[in-house]
């Protein structure tokens, strides 16, 4: 279906403005991806989760065979129509804009398969922090995410742009008690392994080459909670050089770690010494 809309009024657009609010998407589990770009990766993507695609006219053109394979409405709207689902208060360069079913599954999915790997983050605060795990932990080969509830909005605009794309792929899991879903990972025998500046081993030391694997990162601030490291079997630090420096950006450290598992996973397969 091709239509063009011209004013607000319209259903289908009145739906997917109302995305630009948190509470609009929780009610209806469903997100805005923004940029033709992001779009063009969402039609790309196995399934039905693309729901509706707006463009601006010469961008509809371009898109228009794709929505059409999938059987995704297009409508096509002018650039002030686009800017107020963007939900910015100044125009932008972006041309298209997707509306996305969530994809969020259990706890219990990502830890299935032959080797999984969950990168976890427990009250992540900054949205683009958020994006850019689930942007690393599918870069990586994860199984997929697992997230506090009280982490920031993996579908938040801030979010998605940071995942550039990532969040349209890698499964991702939001649970309301974090450390319970650890510890009973923990015991199913699952390594569930947490870091800590206090920690005695250094990530390179620790065997992270088990599958299943769970890889725990904190707060920005104040790292994982009491509750989190009660629920850990294991705790890793990083090295630092400088006297001064305490910690690294939560992505940074989220990218070493998932990084190191995947290297010694390589070397303990016979693939050699990996750098």
């Amino acid at each position: 279906m091709r239509e063009v809309i011209s004013g607000i009024k319209h259903p289908a657009f009145r739906d997917a403005i109302a995305l630009t609010r948190a509470g609009g998407r929780s009610a209806v589990g469903r997100y805005l991806a923004e940029d033709a770009d992001l779009v063009r990766q969402a039609l790309a993507a196995p399934g039905d989760n693309v729901l509706a695609v707006f463009a601006a006219p010469e961008e509809a053109a371009r898109l228009e065979d794709d929505c059409q394979a999938k059987g995704v409405p297009l409508y096509i709207v002018g650039g002030g129509l686009i800017t107020k689902l963007i939900g910015t208060p100044y125009p932008t360069a972006s041309s298209a804009v997707a509306v996305i079913r969530q994809k969020i599954v259990t706890a219990d999915a990502l830890i299935g398969g032959p080797s999984p790997l969950v990168l976890c983050g427990e009250r992540i605060q900054d949205p683009r922090n958020v994006g850019v795990l689930i942007r690393t932990a599918e870069a990586a080969g994860c199984s997929g995410i697992l997230l506090s509830a009280d982490s920031a909005e993996p579908f938040s605009r801030q979010a998605v742009r940071s995942t550039t794309g990532s969040i349209l792929r890698l499964p991702i899991s939001i649970v309301d008690d974090l450390p319970a879903t650890l510890a009973r990972f923990r015991a199913q025998g699952i390594p569930v392994i947490a870091t800590s500046a206090r920690a005695r081993d250094l990530a390179y030391d620790a065997p992270l080459a088990a599958r299943p694997l769970v890889l725990v990162v904190g707060n920005e601030s104040v790292g994982i909670t009491d509750a989190a490291r009660d629920a850990a079997s294991s705790f890793v630090r990083l090295p630092m050089a400088a006297a001064g420096a305490s910690s690294l950006n939560v992505t940074v450290a989220a990218g070493i770690l998932v990084y190191e598992a995947i290297r010694q996973r390589l070397a303990e397969s016979g693939f050699g010494p990996v750098a």
